[in-house]
């Protein structure tokens, strides 16, 4: 089957169509570009147009960088606070007649990865990292994924403020840091995430994992640390996944 999977993330959303069997993007991968905060109005006119010249009537699956529920907005921290409580599955119906799945971002990433890439074939407990503008949080237990988790706007052990806010891309870049320096201070939330839930695997997923092969010199940890298997098309992919999921749940 082919489903169509939206990625939003904080500097714009990513497109495409996939075969939901072997996880192949069928054409172009569409890049659109905004700035956050961005308020719910330019981004959902920007999506109507999007769905508008796509002409797409199958599955649709949509991934927010925030806590969703049942098509609702519940938290927002990279886009505004104006977000919140906005219903973006009501937006956006009129514009689209399938199935329209709405998940967080890194749920999306994670299922893509646990289905399809890096984390086939583990079992017990699997935690996919997303490191972007935030630090995104997935984590399968015995094949069931806990949605909306966004551990990474948990306190920080050490420092004031979130871990995020220490340890994402987003703030590599604000401090200029070098891929050494970064993966230093990763090395802490790291060790965090894995005495909070203690998993089986982590698998990290993200644009600095271009540097894996430096990155994975300066990590440790007690169990198998992966490099995703996805590159920009893991978000859009997964929400693909998973509006074929709650169309199949509601034909059952």
């Amino acid at each position: 089957m082919q489903s169509m999977g939206i990625d939003i993330g904080g500097s714009g959303f990513r497109m495409g169509v996939f075969d939901t069997i072997t996880g192949t993007l069928q054409g172009e991968l569409h890049h659109h570009q905004h700035h956050a905060p961005i308020s719910p109005q330019t981004l959902v006119e920007q999506l109507r147009s999007s769905l508008e010249n796509a002409d797409w009537s199958g599955p649709l699956g949509i991934g927010f960088p925030g806590a969703v529920e049942q098509g609702r907005i519940l938290t927002a921290p990279n886009l505004g606070a104006d977000w919140i409580g906005v219903d973006l599955r009501e937006e956006l119906r009129s514009h689209h007649d399938g199935r329209f799945a709405l998940v967080n971002d890194a749920d999306a990433v994670g299922v893509a990865e646990y289905r399809m890439g890096a984390g086939q074939g583990e079992t017990g407990t699997l935690l996919t990292l997303t490191i972007g503008t935030g630090i995104g949080t997935t984590l399968h237990h015995n094949g069931v994924m806990t949605p909306n988790l966004e551990y990474g706007r948990n306190p920080h052990p050490r420092l004031k403020g979130c871990l995020e806010e220490h340890i994402s891309a987003a703030a590599r870049s604000k401090h200029q840091w070098s891929v050494k320096q970064w993966a230093e201070r990763f090395q802490e939330g790291l060790v965090y995430f894995e005495n909070l839930v203690r998993p089986d695997c982590i698998i990290l997923y993200g644009g600095i994992m271009e540097h894996w092969r430096e990155i994975s010199t300066h990590l440790s940890t007690s169990i198998p640390l992966k490099a995703a298997h996805y590159g920009e098309t893991a978000g859009a992919l997964g929400a693909a996944l998973m509006a074929v999921d709650e169309l199949n749940s509601l034909l059952g």
